[in-house]
């Protein structure tokens, strides 16, 4: 998650688009257009689909697709894969939500993502029941010129499949999951596969459970990130087909798309145009090629085969109090990226490293402790100038897994990769609730 000619598109835009954060403009004049040249192309080429996608005499339409992404569906992919499904013949109905900023946890009713929202954009494109027509509400930066999203409740998998009943799922998503690792290079197996695997498990289960009619899940595993070392991007995709790779058909999309990207943003990680259509048709083909190797009828339902699935507990949500409490010396602070970095995102942590002095409550063995502090909340920067290095502190923690922060975008140059993060009490209640 169309054409798109780099010659004819306006790259370079000279005026930033003001977001009202004092008197800082960001840059995202490039990013806005892009998304909105990105769009208009996808509905024309919508519409072009359309007149092609009248089914043979004698085959029924009876698919019914739901799609899930995130901020890369957001960027085209998700609507031209939607746009090949519902020109497809065999497919009925096409349901397609995208939640900047989401893991797969977000799409879950359990805590402590039952009440999460999305404040950096939102896509939705629905078949209407009574005709062969679309609802589409789409909620992102620059659409119209200079717009900034407002907040959206992630909708749930549990409503989706007991409304829509549908019988394929993709479910694009994995780079956000790179926020497990604070931006280290290195991976700790032992820890780390734990730890992703408790969020990837627990929403194929549920997407197989009764009274889920799903007969394929397609998981499109993220391509390549230039901001992500490439021994976690490799983990990643390892860890998820052992976890899932049984009951899902895994795409690795590093393979499918040449990085670097030819329309990319900052980040190293988003880009639009060719390069996105071109993903999106290679998932696509392999899509069309898995539906079309056997009839669905002859497909038995997901439900069936769930016990192929280790059990595991999705992380647990962080307790109402401090896990935590200890007497600390600060000694490493990692400097925040600048926020044309950080677009479309809007939230961003920092990893500080401190000497432990004493464990006032609770249970810690280590000598230091590494605590993510927001540096950014609804893109405005946080004061962290007032954590000053060779000064001591009393936190009170919690860890970070099982938080609404724990796949937030963020950073840790420490290289404590044996440091399990942690996060101020204070800071886990900062999190965005509502629309800003």
């Amino acid at each position: 998650m169309s054409t798109f000619n780099a010659q004819h598109s306006t790259l370079n835009i000279q005026q930033a688009v003001s977001l009202g954060v004092g008197r800082w403009t960001l840059g995202v004049g490039r990013f806005s257009k892009r998304l909105a040249i990105a769009a208009i192309a996808s509905s024309i080429a919508i519409a072009s689909l359309a007149q092609n996608s009248a089914a043979p005499a004698g085959q029924p339409r009876d698919l019914t697709v739901l799609i899930l992404g995130d901020s890369l569906g957001l960027c085209g992919f998700s609507k031209r894969l939607d746009q090949k499904f519902r020109a497809d013949p065999r497919v009925k109905s096409v349901f397609t939500y995208c939640t900047c900023g989401t893991n797969p946890l977000s799409w879950l009713k359990e805590k402590p993502f039952t009440h999460i929202q999305t404040h950096c954009g939102y896509w939705s494109i629905e078949s209407k029941s009574d005709s062969h027509g679309i609802k589409e509400q789409r909620d992102t930066y620059g659409e119209p010129s200079g717009h900034r999203p407002t907040s959206h409740t992630v909708p749930k998998l549990d409503d989706l499949l007991a409304t829509i009943q549908p019988d394929v799922l993709v479910m694009q998503t994995g780079s956000n999951l790179f926020e497990l690792f604070s931006g280290r290079e290195k991976v700790k197996p032992d820890r780390d596969g734990p730890m992703l695997r408790k969020y990837l498990v627990p929403f194929v289960k549920k997407a197989m459970t009764p009274p889920s009619k799903l007969r394929n899940i397609y998981w499109v595993a993220p391509p390549i990130s230039g901001r992500v070392s490439s021994e976690v991007q490799e983990f990643v995709f390892e860890q998820t087909q052992k976890d899932i790779g049984g009951v899902t058909h895994v795409m690795d999309s590093r393979k499918l798309v040449a990085y670097p990207y030819k329309h990319m943003e900052p980040d190293k990680e988003h880009f639009v145009g060719e390069d996105m259509n071109k993903w999106a048709d290679k998932v696509w083909a392999e899509i069309d090629s898995d539906l079309s190797a056997q009839a669905l009828s002859d497909v038995r339902p997901l439900s069936e085969s769930i016990a192929k699935l280790a059990p595991v507990a999705a992380p647990s949500a962080t307790p109402a109090g401090a896990s935590l409490i200890v007497k600390a010396k600060l000694v490493s602070k990692t400097k925040p990226i600048r926020r044309e970095e950080l677009m479309p995102y809007q939230e961003f942590l920092v990893g500080f490293v401190y000497d432990v002095e004493q464990v006032i409550a609770g249970e810690y063995g280590e000598k230091q402790i590494l605590v993510m502090h927001p540096a950014y909340i609804g893109l405005q920067p946080q004061s962290l100038g007032k954590f000053r290095i060779g000064q001591t502190y009393e936190l009170q923690l919690r860890m970070l897994d099982g938080s609404v922060w724990s796949t937030i975008k963020s950073k840790d140059d420490s290289g404590r990769i044996e440091l399990e993060p942690y996060i101020r009490v204070q800071d886990e209640a900062r999190y965005p609730k509502s629309a800003r």
